[in-house]
């Protein structure tokens, strides 16, 4: 005798190998430039406001648009936008020390105080960038989170 027949949904195969762990395997999106949800955040704004001046609200409309809009605006550790493009320049050297995008974004976005919570959080990075030129950047980070 068969059982009820199965409610749950059918679990999507996932679409690679994809993950952030000691080892950043991101597939095709390993060198594509990433954005915190601070920048996602003043994007998000510059397109409204563009928008505004052509007349245009057709961007704004969008569900999915809406709902980014919201998240972004609620977790973007940065609202302003020159304190935005001033944690964006301070990340940018970390490119130089073998830190990519994704990693430069993570911690834009999660502003861990101590470089062993950094290395906790992005686990990536603990072989690639040493604890006291991390604390730097992320103690010249921290300065402008007071003020934001």
């Amino acid at each position: 005798m068969a059982g009820p027949p199965s409610l749950s949904r059918h679990r999507p195969l996932p679409s690679g190998n994809e993950e952030a762990t000691t080892t950043l395997t991101l597939g095709d999106m390993t060198d594509v430039p990433t954005l915190s949800v601070s920048e996602c955040n003043e994007l998000l704004h510059s397109l409204e406001k563009q928008a505004e001046k052509q007349g245009s609200r057709a961007t704004a409309s969008s569900d999915v648009y809406l709902k980014t809009r919201e998240y972004v605006g609620m977790f973007a550790r940065f609202k302003d936008g020159k304190t935005t493009t001033q944690v964006d320049h301070i990340t940018l050297t970390l490119l130089e020390k073998g830190v990519g995008m994704f990693e430069r974004a993570q911690l834009a976005s999660l502003c861990p105080d101590t470089a062993e919570e950094a290395k906790t959080l992005v686990p990536s990075l603990e072989d690639k960038i040493d604890d006291e030129t991390l604390q730097a950047v992320l103690d010249e980070i921290s300065k402008l989170r007071d003020f934001s």
